[in-house]
């Protein structure tokens, strides 16, 4: 039994990937890089990897991911739960993510090759197809880009691992797999569930047409009883995918105030693209670098978002095989899937109706293609191992794949890197004659090893160059005093060793990524709190209270992700809790009077902001938000200070408010005396007893009814309680959390919890019981064949 394990394609498979991925990944491996790019891919160092810090950090001090006061000015961070299921790194200390990124990734590339080998196996393909595929997957320009947006590689392994379940249910029956494989692609998140649905409305009925011919009704009862397994996975998955979509929905492109759909809809259903754009995606397939590496890149949109569809040369010459020799209704689903991949390349409106015309980019689309093709052509090729190639169609690929690379048009020739061209031109012409020899002198199988370890040099040279030939962060400056260890480490000690507070801001306006691009997510690696935020998905009331209060730019999509939250002000840094600004430049600290020098750290400067306010500020006067929103942008802050914002006259009069004279704050706004503002709101501010990211308790004393400003943004998942009782929670100041209390002196609580977490916990649950009891009474489905 062992024996046969260790001889089988997939074990072989295993221990071939590992020897490919070791030479690809050497200098990560075995040199002095680490898996985070500066460049393009600055992604890496900064968004995911803050994320891995942070998610370690409170799973250890906190638990279950939650409410975090460490991004931007608070948010819900149970939309990265998933990640501590499909990024293990998370579970690691601070120290030890970066070097094991290297490690999680070759997992990720194993196991995918792995699942796709097997799956090649059961679609009857040779062992040595099988072995080729799953090199062609695991290496792939998907895969090969998620070595820096990690999330890509999580898609491969996902969708690889539901083509083997929906193999493995129309096969033998084996449903389980089916549910287990869409709650893991439910894991990355709820919008991958709509990619899944997609995958499985386009590939089950094809499959089952190939498998059993037209048959309306085989077919549709076959798409049915794997629909119901579908689903299951995606309800096993609630308790993770609906508190995700919650997150979503709370966010600027979730709501669809920065939504591309309008203006994506409305591009011409056959209107076509740039010349640019065609020769990008006439040329990714040859190599994902022949237009250029990382910032180098000189095809359309960035090197990330083009297409990526670089699966190996041979698939370029070998998937018009897959035509020869196949049965009718096997031709007509390769031609949908052929067409289907011109249509959305060559008419844009069709890539952006896949997308739900929320995006202009390739991405998941790519993948669907890459796994497309490359069964195709492993069909293909456990053809010309069978001795079935037609020479005459080899011909004439040959002709047009490579006649491509020389085409003369200037434009598609001065794109190209020529050294690369003529590297692919030499490597197709290889795998030709390779191919026409194998069939001529009937030695295909000879000739087939020879090709897989062609293959595999191909992969290993142009993908060095992806994943190598970049800038990267080194494993000596992970160890050096510079990018997230340099020396705010030292300042914050210094501020935490020096001062007890529960809870202050600190202003830090210098980013200490080492990325070519600004870092905006340095509070979640180092653990303080400020106000940036750097997020696809940022809450859609901090991203409202900082367009209120003149921060980003009315309908700026850019700056609804890259937020750089109050640091361009210091007053509205004072009203959120900004105790100590750590900044490069002090001219202008200096001459602040609220600003005391405490100490210099090498580039930086360290203040005290003698003004400081606490979290939590109460307010027995209001504005309306009509009434706040026609002030000048350097009245707003004076007004935050003065007054609460409330939506409008009706909520005041129920919590029993006075309004405050628009035309005291205009003229104060003038002459701002911050001594007596910051007096007044301490004096009837909330005295903290306990501070957590998800539970606050404090008391307070209040000469008149007033609403407690706490500065984080609104969200329903908040809870208050007054001495106990609950207390009415609220909007304010154009998205920030408020509480209404009575006049007197309180303790007042605080408790925050995703208020789908539960119904999601409750769905998973039944889904469980569900599937337990489904597997004890269906094991198996049966299929007409």
């Amino acid at each position: 039994m062992t024996k046969r394990f260790l001889c089988s394609p997939s074990f072989l498979a295993v221990l071939f990937l590992l020897l490919v991925g070791g030479l690809i990944f050497r200098d990560f491996l075995f040199g002095g890089q680490v898996l985070l790019y500066k460049d393009i891919g600055s992604d890496s160092v900064n968004d995911y990897y803050p994320w891995f810090v942070h998610l370690s950090h409170y799973v250890r001090s906190e638990g279950l991911p939650s409410w975090s006061f460490y991004v931007g000015m608070g948010q819900d961070i149970f939309f990265f739960a998933g990640y501590l299921i499909l990024e293990p790194v998370c579970w690691l200390t601070k120290e030890l993510i970066a070097p094991a990124l290297i490690y999680q990734h070759l997992a990720k590339v194993v196991i995918a090759g792995a699942l796709f080998c097997r799956f090649l196996q059961l679609r009857r393909l040779n062992p040595i197809a099988a072995l080729l595929g799953s090199l062609l997957l695991s290496f792939s320009a998907y895969m090969c880009m998620g070595s820096c947006w990690y999330p890509l590689a999580d898609d491969v392994l996902c969708f690889t691992a539901l083509l083997l379940a929906v193999e493995e249910s129309i096969k033998f029956g084996r449903w389980f797999l089916l549910s287990m494989a869409v709650a893991l692609i439910g894991f990355i998140d709820s919008f991958h569930l709509y990619l899944g649905a997609l995958f499985l409305v386009l590939y089950v009925p094809a499959r089952l047409f190939a498998r059993c011919g037209w048959q309306p009704r085989s077919i549709l009862r076959g798409c049915l009883l794997l629909a119901g397994p579908a689903l299951l996975g995606a309800s096993l998955g609630a308790v993770l995918t609906i508190p995700n979509l919650y997150t979503i929905l709370n966010s600027p492109r979730g709501s669809g105030s920065t939504s591309f759909v309008s203006k994506l809809s409305a591009f011409p259903v056959f209107g076509f693209e740039s010349e640019l754009h065609n020769i990008t995606a006439a040329l990714r397939p040859f190599s994902n670098d022949l237009l250029g590496t990382g910032d180098d890149f000189r095809g359309w949109s960035n090197y990330l978002e083009a297409p990526m569809t670089y699966c190996g040369l041979i698939c370029l010459v070998i998937v018009p095989q897959a035509f020869a020799g196949a049965s009718r209704r096997h031709k007509i689903i390769y031609s949908l899937f052929l067409a289907g991949i011109l249509l959305t390349t060559v008419f844009p409106w069709f890539r952006f109706l896949f997308w739900l015309f929320q995006g202009d980019y390739y991405r998941a689309l790519s993948l669907f293609s890459i796994l497309g093709l490359i069964t195709l052509s492993m069909i293909a090729f456990s053809r010309f191992i069978d001795c079935r190639l037609n020479l005459w169609l080899l011909a004439a690929t040959a002709l047009v794949v490579v006649g491509a690379l020389f085409l003369p048009l200037d434009a598609l020739q001065s794109a190209m890197d020529p050294s690369l061209k003529k590297s692919a031109a030499i490597l197709l012409i290889l795998y030709i004659l390779l191919l026409a020899v194998g069939r001529l002198i009937r030695w295909p199988q000879i000739l087939a090893l020879i090709i897989v370890a062609l293959a595999a040099g191909e992969l290993v040279f142009f993908d060095r160059i992806t994943v190598s030939r970049r800038s990267s962060v080194s494993k000596e400056e992970l160890a050096a005093r510079v990018g997230y260890n340099d020396y705010t480490l030292d300042a914050l000690e210094d501020i935490k060793g020096n001062d007890n507070s529960s809870f202050f801001r600190i202003t830090k306006r210098r980013s200490s990524g080492p990325s070519t691009s600004p870092s905006f997510n340095d509070a979640m690696v180092f653990g303080y709190y400020g106000t940036p935020s750097y997020s696809s998905f940022n809450n859609i009331n901090y991203i409202n209270f900082l367009t209120a209060v003149d921060q980003i730019p009315p309908n700026s999509e850019a700056n609804t992700r890259w937020s750089v939250g109050l640091l361009n002000s210091s007053l509205l840094s004072l009203f959120a809790g900004e105790k100590y600004a750590l900044v490069e430049d002090p001219m202008p600290f200096q001459r602040a009077l609220q600003y005391e020098f405490v100490k210099r750290y090498e580039k930086d400067f360290l203040f005290r902001n003698a003004r400081f306010l606490p979290l939590g500020l109460g307010f027995d006067q209001y504005i309306t938000q009509d009434a706040f929103l026609r002030l000048l942008p350097r009245e707003k802050p004076v007004a935050l200070l003065y007054a609460v914002v409330l939506p409008d006259k009706n909520e005041a009069d129920k919590l029993g408010l006075t309004e405050a004279n628009i035309f005291d704050i205009e003229a104060a706004a003038r002459n701002v005396s911050l001594v007596d503002i910051a007096a007044a709101r301490r004096k009837s501010a909330l005295e903290l007893t306990s501070f957590g990211q998800t539970r606050i308790a404090g008391n307070i004393t209040l000469e008149h009814t007033a609403v407690l400003v706490v500065q984080t943004p609104f969200d329903r998942g908040w809870d208050a309680w007054q001495d106990g009782k609950p207390a009415p929670v609220l909007k304010v100041d154009v998205g920030l959390l408020g509480v209404g209390l009575d006049v007197g002196q309180h303790k007042v609580e605080l408790h925050y919890r995703n208020v789908l977490l539960l119904p999601g916990l409750i769905v998973t649950l039944i889904s469980l019981a569900i599937l337990g009891m489904s597997l004890w009474r269906w094991p198996r489905v049966h299929l007409e064949a």
